[in-house]
């Protein structure tokens, strides 16, 4: 009897040790829990910082480009600028060369890419698109010698090609041009330079920026007619960074409904914005 009531007192200890520790022991959802308390969303750090850190390559007018006075203008830095305003916080911009845009942005130094960015597949399995705020498109110019004559005509052919180094004109180059030497460069000015001087007989850009570069030498420089590839521009952020990506969608959002980007939308590329062509993005 003695024998058969040590072996239930054992056994109501154990059972009592067992309830006690799963009682002291976190559940994963009271873990999950205290990790989202200690670490701060990144809206929340910008409020406490106040300010929100852009990083943008400031070599592509109208997009990003330094004035007479060397200070930050475009297109793309008005809306910097303008998120700032209306987040209520100071804006950083930090420039850089293009290809060091993504590796900033994982690496934390700056919070938000907030230039003329490809939205691409191949780049959404490192950050996060916001919505498209742009509709464009891949063209190729050359000097007004040249004997080409569309953009077709740069297909198949054995040709020095001038792209951006890391944009997506680089891609379409080595997926497109699987005959031409591609040329990688550091800034959109440097690609037209080059071509001028005749170190490559064409260069790949966006319509927009090629656009502008032309002009800047209409007696020696064309664009031609067509598309390499249609594109569409998006603002990026960090993939855990769901709660900046959804606030710069709802800005974007707000500032078509408002008017406030087809002003700054003409100001900057010359033309009226049309909100049925944003309806294909």
């Amino acid at each position: 009897m003695n024998k058969i009531r040590v072996v239930l007192m054992s056994f109501l200890i154990m059972v009592l040790m067992v309830m006690s520790v799963a009682c002291s022991s976190p559940s994963n959802e009271q873990v999950t829990s205290s990790k989202a308390v200690d670490e701060k969303r990144i809206l929340d750090k910008i409020q406490s910082r106040g300010k929100i850190i852009i990083g943008i390559n400031a070599s592509a007018p109208p997009f990003t480009f330094r004035d007479n006075n060397g200070e930050l203008t475009g297109m793309t830095v008005e809306l910097g600028r303008l998120i700032g305003e209306r987040m209520g916080v100071e804006v950083e911009f930090i420039d850089m060369d293009w290809a060091g845009l993504i590796p900033s942005l994982l690496s934390k130094r700056i919070d938000l890419i907030g230039d003329r960015m490809s939205n691409t597949l191949e780049r959404a399995k490192s950050v996060a698109f916001t919505d498209s705020y742009l509709k464009t498109g891949t063209v190729a110019y050359v000097r007004n010698t040249s004997s080409l004559s569309s953009a077709d005509d740069v297909r198949g052919k054995d040709l020095k090609v001038g792209v951006l180094l890391g944009s997506i004109q680089e891609e379409v180059a080595t997926d497109q041009l699987p005959k031409a030497e591609i040329v990688p460069l550091q800034t959109n000015p440097d690609i037209k330079s080059a071509l001028l001087s005749n170190r490559v007989e064409v260069a790949l850009d966006d319509e927009i920026i090629a656009y502008e570069q032309v002009q800047q030498a209409p007696d020696k420089l064309k664009i031609l007619p067509g598309f390499l590839v249609v594109d569409t521009y998006s603002f990026a952020v960090r993939h855990e960074d769901n709660d900046l990506r959804l606030w710069v969608n709802l800005f974007f959002e707000k500032i078509k409904r408002e008017g406030e980007f087809a002003k700054i939308y003409k100001k900057w590329l010359g033309k009226e914005w049309n909100p049925e062509a944003q309806k294909q993005l």
